[in-house]
């Protein structure tokens, strides 16, 4: 029974060296046909690969009578089938409370704490885990909507380290449809979460969704998905090795929680490595991964790098700023003095400015109004690119709704701006140089094609003020 199924995960383990003889495994059972596919799987491997067995089942207090029913099938089962069962409630409402947690974090907190305290207890060498090749998709797809970054594609692992071993998932080679159709050959009545059911969460969606139209394409789509964490898995490695020895090298001059090192030197490494080094900067600094820090970022870094301004500042999280003084560049935490900046905008296209703010660009047919966030005007009276400068001596334009000309200076001393703000406030013009908008203060007066206008419309976004 299963031959084929058992078969195919033989060559999985095989491929992946799962297992070693005379090992413990524990297995991590909930229930459902997932986890009793794979301790069935397991059982029937027993003796040939000289295991010991040991299942965990956990009521995690979420779901009631029904979880606690969950605990009993699991049990009961593992008596029949003459394998060790350790079975423990945990307290998941209360930890998500006391921590102030989301549900699933609190409850894989728990979970994971119970089984590095059970793989110490039982000296364990493996937890298995039933992970299918439907959940790898599922989660490639996930973090490929999430993230930007090749390195945040990592997929499900086939084997990681944990605790005092390794957790394994030896079924990311079979789909779901093959596990229920293994289970009803082999005998087993699973039991049925039916809030996996509900597509309120995003793996749920995506399954239910998603997932039927890429197997319609292709019924292989978990296949190809597994070699793609793989290979990426191991290209991931050998790029981060690269990486960490660049960052290694005397390129970086380390010293009192600041990094410095020179322009042209970076940008003879390839970009790959750039960018992958830029955040081994930044988790050095940071003393922790810079999950705050996004590909918005790294786009307004490497402008940074690469522009011919020979000198500008960006902010980043957590008071960490870039500053480029000629060929120098320096992370650092000191405060910096404002540092003006010239920066181009296409037409579509988004601009993150040194203050961490966005300017956003694009043109349509139709008027969206303006307030102090929006500007818009005709295009056909405006040179692009765009250009988003901080202001020069005599900088002067003609205000919307104003005939003669006035000074930037003027305006800032109108609207109150204190000084030390007017060195780093953003400024519009064309390619011209001609200014189109005193970002958030005034608008110049363009003149508009009353038949058919094409509106040019910018939008400013700071989550704090000047």
């Amino acid at each position: 029974m299963g031959q084929l199924f058992s078969q195919k995960v033989d060559q999985f383990a095989q491929r992946h060296q799962l297992f070693s003889a005379n090992s413990t495994i524990l297995v991590a059972v909930s229930g459902g046909p997932d986890s009793m596919a794979l301790l069935h799987y397991l059982k029937s491997r027993e003796q040939r690969f000289g295991i010991d067995l040991v299942v965990l089942t956990i009521d995690h207090s979420l779901r009631g009578v029904d979880s606690k029913e969950d605990v009993h099938y699991v049990s009961t089962t593992c008596k029949k089938w003459d394998i060790k069962c350790e079975t423990v409630t945990l307290d998941v409402p209360s930890f998500k409370e006391e921590h102030g947690l989301g549900t699933q974090e609190a409850a894989r907190k728990l979970r994971y704490r119970y089984f590095s305290d059970q793989m110490r207890k039982h000296h364990a060498d493996f937890l298995a885990m039933g992970h299918h090749g439907d959940d790898q998709v599922e989660t490639i797809l996930m973090e490929m909507v999430r993230g930007a970054e090749p390195s945040s594609i990592r997929g499900i692992p086939v084997y990681r380290s944990f605790s005092i071993g390794q957790i394994i998932r030896p079924l990311l080679c079979v789909t779901k449809q093959e596990i229920e159709a293994y289970c009803e050959e082999v005998g087993i009545t699973p039991r049925i979460d039916e809030s996996n059911k509900s597509t309120t969460y995003t793996r749920n969606a995506m399954r239910a969704h998603v997932l039927p139209v890429l197997k319609s394409h292709n019924p292989k789509v978990h296949e190809h998905m597994q070699y793609f964490q793989e290979y990426q898995r191991d290209d991931e490695a050998y790029m981060m090795q690269e990486s960490k020895r660049i960052f290694e090298s005397s390129l970086f001059d380390k010293k009192d929680h600041e990094i410095q090192f020179n322009r042209s030197d970076f940008l003879n490494v390839p970009s790959p490595l750039q960018r992958r080094t830029f955040h081994l900067i930044l988790n050095y600094l940071y003393q922790e991964p810079s999950f705050d820090v996004t590909y918005h970022h790294w786009e307004q870094y490497i402008r940074i790098v690469k522009d011919k301004t020979p000198q500008a500042i960006m902010h980043l999280p957590r008071g960490l700023s870039v500053v480029r003084s000629y060929e120098n560049i320096v992370f650092t935490f000191k405060k910096e003095e404002a540092v003006p900046f010239h920066y181009l905008l296409h037409v579509p296209g988004e601009l993150v400015l040194p203050d961490g703010a966005y300017i956003y660009a694009d043109q349509d047919d139709h008027y969206r109004g303006h307030d102090s966030h929006h500007f818009a005007c005709d295009i056909s009276n405006v040179t692009l690119p765009l250009i988003v400068r901080t202001r020069k001596p005599g900088d002067k334009f003609i205000p919307k709704g104003m005939k003669g000309r006035k000074k930037v200076k003027d305006l800032f001393i109108d609207e109150k701006v204190p000084h030390e703000q007017r060195s780093k406030w953003p400024i519009v013009t064309d390619a011209n140089g001609q200014i189109l908008w005193v970002v958030s203060l005034k608008e110049a007066n363009i003149p508009v094609n009353q038949q058919h206008p094409t509106w040019l419309h910018l939008t400013y976004e700071n989550h704090k003020n000047f």
